[in-house]
């Protein structure tokens, strides 16, 4: 049961058991990630740009996108090449909204440049780019009433891995009743 969303932004859910904190952006990270991710090859639900977005990236970005470019297509955009280092995006993934094209286009390159992991292949580039998309949708404010609080905690519950986002933080952390009695000196 949804309890309250806190000043700092998190949400408080009552349980059975007790009480658990949820960090709704980490949750959404976790979503969105588990959307773009299991997907194996279903089409992505796409959202047309009713005004396509001209997006001018760094010559290095450029081509790792263009690397990428059949992965970054099976994720639900449809971009092109639109002259030297410039690309033309026409839908992005519905789940996005309206975030800026050149933001999440930016972060799908630097992750890609990630020299952390030397990997090589079409699966290890579809993981990458959806984690890139997804902490691009996470990190975006979006103001939860009740009832969107209720569908974001209900969406996190059917995810495979709803503890952690798909950078290892943890979503939530839960407190027991009987922990809070303990604290609390009730019993």
């Amino acid at each position: 049961k949804y309890l309250a969303t806190t000043a700092s932004g998190y949400l408080l859910i009552e349980t059975d058991a007790g009480v658990v904190t949820v960090n709704p952006h980490a949750a959404r990270e976790r979503i969105a990630f588990e959307r773009l991710s299991s997907a194996s090859g279903a089409a992505i639900p796409a959202q047309q740009l009713l005004i396509p977005d001209v997006v001018h990236l760094s010559p290095v970005e450029s081509a790792r996108i263009g690397a990428a470019l059949t992965e970054i297509r099976s994720m639900g955009f449809a971009l092109e090449p639109f002259g030297r280092d410039t690309w033309k995006v026409e839908a992005v993934p519905q789940l996005l909204g309206s975030l800026p094209c050149a933001a999440i286009l930016g972060t799908i390159a630097r992750d890609l440049a990630d020299g952390s992991v030397r990997r090589t292949g079409e699966k290890w580039r579809e993981d990458r780019i959806a984690r890139s998309i997804a902490r691009s949708f996470a990190g975006t404010p979006v103001a939860l009433d009740e009832a969107s609080a209720t569908r974001l905690v209900e969406d996190l519950a059917a995810c495979r891995m709803p503890y952690v986002c798909p950078r290892g933080k943890p979503i939530m952390i839960f407190t027991s009743t009987r922990e809070l009695n303990r604290k609390f000196n009730r019993d």
